[in-house]
């Protein structure tokens, strides 16, 4: 079953005043875990809360784990009832990256049953249709409905580990070519990609403009890489941007859902307790 997926800035304007819908702004960077909070707090949409995307759409790393774990499964029902989410809202996720972090929200949300679209765009998008922006913090009303979360499409290192055996699935990498080939890693310690894996840079889902390709554009680019017969599973550097493959997949058309969360981060220190190096 194919995944909702993306809504305009106008059409997300046209619905925005209703009482069940929710905003979540989820612009975070890597490199500064605060900038996402003060850019919020610049200007953000309105109604929008600020998520936090390193704590809130994420557990705390590990030395054997990836560098954005899903949080337990307990804390998120009680983060989605904070933000006053339940069966009926309709919740749009942006960021000021065309997707590539709200999609971690998205993809989240969206195992719970939830009504959840990403804003094509992002708040850049928002912003070029000159409509409305906001310096004030949105009023929290939390929710009397408690999700029952589970991650079903979560693919664990195991399942990786098992895969080179059983070959049930491909392996898809959404990381840039030159991080894929191990040409320019300055995230994780180690370069290179896991064996077997598949190149397929998110960015290639996108515009000039910034803004998803059409329908068609996306079938047609993807369509070189898949097979009818074979399944897929998504990584990238820590389980975020894999997830704007699989939001480009089923806007196109193509059904894809399972993500490896621990991803290269995870990955990476696996080869290095393997080679007898500290983590």
């Amino acid at each position: 079953m194919l995944l909702q997926t993306l809504i305009s800035a106008q059409a997300l304007n046209e619905i925005i005043k209703q009482d069940n819908v929710i905003l979540l702004d989820c612009r975070f960077y890597l490199t500064d875990h605060e900038k996402g909070r003060k850019e919020y707090e610049k200007e953000h949409i309105p109604k929008a809360i600020f998520v936090d995307v390193h704590h809130e759409l994420a557990g705390v790393e590990t030395e054997c784990s990836g560098r954005h774990p899903l949080p337990e499964a307990a804390v998120f029902a009680d983060q989605l009832q904070h933000w006053g989410i339940n069966q009926k809202s309709q919740v749009v996720v942006y960021d000021d990256m065309s997707g590539a972090i709200a999609a971690r929200a998205w993809w989240m949300l969206s195992q719970q049953g939830i009504n959840v679209l990403v804003l094509d765009g992002g708040i850049t998008a928002w912003r070029e249709q000159g409509l409305p922006i906001s310096t004030e913090s949105a009023d929290l009303l939390p929710s009397d409905h408690r999700f029952e979360v589970s991650f079903p499409w979560e693919v664990t290192e195991n399942k990786i580990v098992e895969n080179f055996e059983l070959n049930l699935f491909q392996l898809i990498d959404a990381r840039s070519s030159d991080r894929f080939n191990g040409e320019n890693e300055t995230i994780d310690l180690v370069a290179g990609h896991i064996p077997g894996a598949i190149n397929r840079p998110f960015s290639e889902n996108l515009n000039a403009k910034g803004l998803f390709k059409t329908e068609d554009e996306l079938k047609a680019g993807w369509g070189t890489l898949l097979s009818d017969n074979e399944e897929y599973v998504h990584y990238c550097g820590s389980g975020i941007t894999s997830c704007h493959n699989v939001l480009a997949l089923n806007y196109a058309g193509i059904e894809a859902k399972r993500i490896y969360v621990g991803s290269w981060s995870q990955w990476s220190k696996r080869m290095l307790r393997a080679a007898n190096v500290q983590v």
